[in-house]
């Protein structure tokens, strides 16, 4: 078993942005007859981060346009993520991977999923497409094929717990055997209802109980409404309900996301004297989604709206506003609550609040577009979600700004690394840190970003087979892998992917494809293998081929792929710059 780090409280937990004002205790007078020192400005202490990821949360299930390049939805409403977009910074060209195990595991790692510490692609596995698929995808996650982190990964818990940090969970985590594996191997002194479940089974407890997927430490915050609950923690952030709905919810069952937020404002109420990483893991807006799952109050307020222009759910606008409530509580907290690290100011004047959805909304209750795709697919809609970063320290998030910038959640990982005074080894961590960024640099991110998906999904109406993707700048690059075909597409005219430039375009087809080439050497990754049963492949390549971990240059040569073998990427060289 994976032993935890010690924690060493303050010997590792150096600030990454040194321009913060000086909040601790003035220096003492120098001793009579000795020359005073120069005065130097303290060291600020270390941020404290926050780290909200929903569930299933669609690109346009914002009320703000700052997310999604102005297509916000008409129908849902989430004001407190309005505002922390408007005082902080919002990507609009955020990116995830396809569902939730895969993100989870590159956000916890901080690496693709290529990575023997990552391997994990997909929810599930690698097949989910019948028998009768062309090819077969490869094991994953761990060697006995659970797909669960790898012995080997190192998560950002256990950075931030070597960088002297409290380091808390709560909600869905689904890439672990169990809830004790949280603590016990991936570096989170307290789990408040992580297992191994990707949903939530149903929101409500039932007699001061959650749901057997939901791990018994969240029962602690499972007790019906009080009325004294609703008047502190539902009133003040409800909207367009009356008191009388509101108060409606006294003696009913708790709902899931109010009692994460009551688990983590507990866990920062108590780690407030040292730095501490809360990462809420939200169940929402995951199904199962029904009248049953949502908070009545915000069930009634949605019923009696009128429908928008795109897909209007009462039931799946109950969770997602419940789910921003609760982001407005802990914003408030932050607000409110003093420093004892900072005196004078609270806690929100050295805290960084990151907020994503953790892969496109699901169809059937959400819009994407003008994004092509859903959960599931390599397709914008698919991957691209919203993501904001808030403080009220402009030296840590210079505020009211959206950035254009493609980013992953690797980015994530390498950022919330560098603000806690963690420097990985080059190497370790394929995200960019974004610190820099959310300050006010204008400098570029630098790497493309890249997803490889060497298996399908092919069910509730996606159609997701073995892919590898670049995207680098204004371009998009698709290679699949049953055809050999490639795709490429302009996002900065066509966000909806509905003009393949491959033809038009080879000369950017040979470049980035180059890059993805590399890329898929570089991470040794493993691709689809022809099934068994199916006929040989014969191929003839002029250009450069990947499989079995190794690029091979080639001139007019047959590669025959059997059945086991690995389907290769193919980039063919054009015939206009071919030899002779």
């Amino acid at each position: 078993m994976k032993k935890r780090r010690p924690r060493l409280l303050g010997l590792l937990a150096l600030p990454v942005v040194l321009t913060l004002p000086t909040l601790g205790a003035p220096a003492s007078a120098a001793a009579p007859g000795r020359q005073a020192p120069p005065v130097r400005q303290a060291a600020a202490p270390a941020p404290n981060i926050v780290y909200v990821l929903a569930d299933d949360f669609g690109w346009t299930d914002v009320s703000t346009g700052r997310t999604n390049a102005g297509n916000p939805s008409d129908y849902y409403e989430t004001p407190a993520l309005e505002e922390i977009a408007r005082e902080g910074v919002a990507f609009d060209n955020g990116y995830t991977s396809v569902n939730c195990t895969p993100t989870r595991a590159a956000l916890l790692t901080g690496l693709y999923a290529p990575r023997p510490q990552n391997n994990i692609y997909l929810v599930g596995d690698l097949n989910r497409g019948g028998d009768g698929t062309l090819l077969k995808g490869p094991a994953q996650g761990r060697a006995d094929g659970a797909t669960v982190l790898p012995d080997e990964a190192v998560t950002i818990g256990e950075r931030l717990q070597g960088a002297g940090y409290a380091t808390g969970y709560a909600g869905k985590f689904h890439v672990s055997r169990s809830g004790a594996d949280i603590v016990a191997q991936h570096g989170f002194d307290e789990n408040f209802g992580g297992t191994n479940a990707g949903d939530p089974g149903a929101y409500h407890a039932v007699d001061g109980h959650f749901h057997n997927k939901i791990g018994p430490e969240l029962d602690a915050y499972a007790g019906d409404y009080s009325q004294a609950y609703v008047d502190r923690n539902i009133k003040p952030y409800s909207k367009g309900v009356s008191p009388a709905a509101l108060d409606a919810l006294v003696g009913t069952d708790k709902h899931v996301t109010d009692a994460l937020a009551d688990a983590t404002l507990g866990f920062v109420d108590r780690h407030k004297n040292e730095p501490f990483f809360a990462f809420v893991g939200s169940y929402a807006v995951h199904t199962p989604v029904g009248e049953k799952q949502a908070r009545q109050d915000l069930l009634g307020k949605y019923r009696a709206k009128a429908p928008g222009t795109g897909t209007s759910n009462p039931s799946y606008g109950a969770l997602i506003e419940g789910l921003d409530q609760n982001v407005a509580r802990l914003v408030n907290h932050l607000r409110t609550t003093a420093d004892p690290r900072n005196p004078g100011h609270p806690l929100a004047d050295n805290t960084v609040l990151l907020f994503s959805g953790d892969n496109g909304g699901v169809g059937q209750f959400t819009d994407n577009g003008p994004l092509r795709g859903q959960k599931g697919e390599l397709r914008e809609g698919g991957i691209r979600v919203p993501q904001i970063a808030w403080s009220t320290n402009p030296r840590l998030v210079r505020g009211n700004r959206v950035d254009h910038t493609p980013v992953y959640v690797a980015d994530h990982t390498a950022t919330i690394a560098a603000l806690a005074g963690v420097a990985p080894s080059a190497g370790e961590l394929d995200g960019t840190d974004l610190s820099g960024r959310l300050a006010g640099s204008t400098a570029p991110r630098g790497d493309a970003l890249y997803w490889h998906l060497p298996g399908y999904l092919i069910e509730g109406g996606r159609d997701q087979r073995p892919q590898s993707v670049i995207r680098s700048g204004q371009w998009k690059l698709v290679h699949s892998y049953e055809d050999h075909s490639w795709e490429l597409y302009d996002l900065a005219e066509d966000i909806g992917e509905a003009h393949n430039l491959a033809a038009a375009r080879p000369e950017v087809v040979q470049e980035l494809g180059g890059k993805l080439i590399q890329w898929l050497d570089e991470t040794d990754a493993r691709l689809a293998t022809l099934r068994d049963g199916k006929a040989p492949l014969s191929l003839t390549v002029t250009g450069s081929t990947y499989a079995d971990g190794r690029i091979v240059r080639r001139e007019n040569a047959t590669v025959t792929v059997r059945p086991g073998d690995e389907v290769p990427l193919v980039l063919q060289t054009p015939r206009t710059s071919r030899r002779g």
